[in-house]
């Protein structure tokens, strides 16, 4: 006999959830790697606030790297070309900030 079965549709609810914050997620990293290209990339990362974000180059490079690592995850994950198999895990921990 099972021990501890959860609701049936909290425990599907919880899924969805958990799928629907991968594709949003998705979409938002999509997001903040557009609108960094778009407001000048590295140069955009490393220039002085406020008219940057006033990054090492190191950080902004390797935030660069991790976003364009996560697109090719993305573009995988709706279907396209498969992603390289890399640490994605890894290379975007220093991006957690603690969590």
């Amino acid at each position: 006999m099972a021990t501890n079965v959860p609701n049936p549709a909290s425990f599907q609810s919880d899924i969805a959830t958990y799928l629907t914050g991968v594709r949003d997620s998705f979409g938002s990293l999509e997001n903040k790697r557009t609108y960094i290209a778009t407001m000048g990339g590295l140069t955009f990362l490393t220039t002085a606030y406020p008219d940057g974000l006033g990054m090492s180059a190191a950080d902004a490079s390797a935030l660069i790297a991790v976003l364009d690592q996560h697109n090719n995850l993305s573009t995988s994950y709706t279907g396209g070309t498969p992603a390289p198999q890399l640490n994605y895990h890894d290379n975007a921990s220093e991006f957690w900030g603690g969590r």
